[in-house]
This record gives C-alpha cells, sequence and structure tokens, in this order.
C-alpha cells in the first residue's frame, strides 16, 4: 500500500472523502479521522468534502481499520445477532466464527451468545471495514436483507420446534392407546 501522491512512501491510511492512500506527510487528521490534502483544501474552497463521500453519500468502505465509518450506520445490527457465522461469512468478518462454539457445553454456550450481542452492537461498522459497499443506502439494504432473512430462519426454527413436539407428543399418545388396548386393530372398522 503506497502513497497515491509520493508512491515511494508507504501509506498510512486512507482519506474518508476520496479513499486515496496517503503517507504521514499528506494525512491530516480531523475529528480522528484520516483525509488527504488535497481533500482538506478542496473542504476549505467549497465548504464541501470531495471525492467519494460528496458525490455518492458514502465513505470509502472495505479498507479494514482505515474505513471511516459513516454515523448513519451505526447502530444494532440485527443480521449479525441473529445469523452469526453466517452472516460474519457474507461480510468478511471472520471473527463471527467464534459463534460455532456454542456447539461446546456450557463455556461454548456463553462465548456464542456473546458474540452474538458483540456482532449486533460492532456488526454494522465491522461489516463496512471489512467489505467494499457502493454507497450506505447499498449497504443498508443488503443489512436489512440479512435482517429478514435472520427472522425468517427463526420463524422457521420455532414452526419446526413445534412440529416435533406435537410428533412427540402424538406417538406418546399412540403408544399410551397401544398399551391401554392392546387389540386396538380389532377396533378398526372392517371394510
Amino acid at each position: 500500500m503506497r502513497c497515491a501522491v509520493h508512491p515511494e512512501i508507504e501509506a498510512v491510511g486512507a482519506c474518508c472523502s476520496c479513499g486515496r492512500f496517503v503517507c504521514p506527510e499528506c494525512k491530516a487528521i480531523i475529528d480522528g479521522q484520516i483525509y488527504c490534502n488535497r481533500c482538506v483544501a478542496a473542504r476549505l474552497d467549497t465548504g464541501a468534502w470531495p471525492g467519494q463521500a460528496a458525490t455518492s453519500g458514502s465513505f470509502a468502505s472495505g479498507m479494514g481499520s482505515n474505513s471511516a465509518v459513516p454515523p448513519e450506520i451505526r447502530g444494532w445490527n440485527w443480521g449479525g445477532f441473529l445469523m452469526t457465522w453466517i452472516w460474519g461469512i457474507g461480510n468478511n468478518v471472520w471473527i463471527a466464527f467464534l459463534a460455532l462454539l456454542g456447539m461446546i457445553p456450557w463455556v461454548g454456550w456463553i462465548i456464542s451468545l456473546t458474540m452474538r450481542i458483540i456482532l449486533g452492537a460492532k456488526g454494522n461498522e465491522w461489516a463496512w471495514q471489512h467489505k467494499k459497499w457502493d454507497s450506505i443506502e447499498h449497504f443498508k439494504r443488503v443489512q436489512r436483507t440479512w435482517m429478514w432473512w435472520g427472522i425468517g430462519l427463526i420463524i422457521f426454527e420455532i414452526v419446526l420446534a413445534i412440529a416435533v413436539i406435537v410428533l412427540i407428543v402424538s406417538l406418546y399418545m399412540i403408544g399410551v392407546t397401544v398399551d391401554k388396548y392392546p387389540n386396538w386393530r380389532d377396533m378398526l372398522p372392517k371394510w
């Protein structure tokens, strides 16, 4: 990763406005975010940030911790909370695989529940930083789809659990009936 202005120098981050990589000489830090000198100069001249943030309504995404997270996407991520590791694969958030430890009794369950909560709280930020998005609207649309898939999966699991309970109770009742009436076949109508 080399500086866009000084290709001979290693970059230390990317501009939150245009996404260009910057070296220590070219970077400006404003409100904890990295900007290039060119975007800062344009902001001083025009009053607006140039580049990707101004034209497409999004910040540079998919650059790891160098990606500035827009304030509009901060908040709870239901897809990460409900779908954990599956959501993690789709959003390049590999730490979500810790939720698979839920298969280990007791300690694994605690780790899995903790991971669900962390993915819910930090999922939007991590998904923005680890995957390239076209715009904030695109990001929100995809995360909303993950949420609906998660809700659908929960509903499916509840329906399946009810069906299994009904089947078990039915089989138990049939077993009780067979034990109570050993000649139950004789009670069926003769056709």
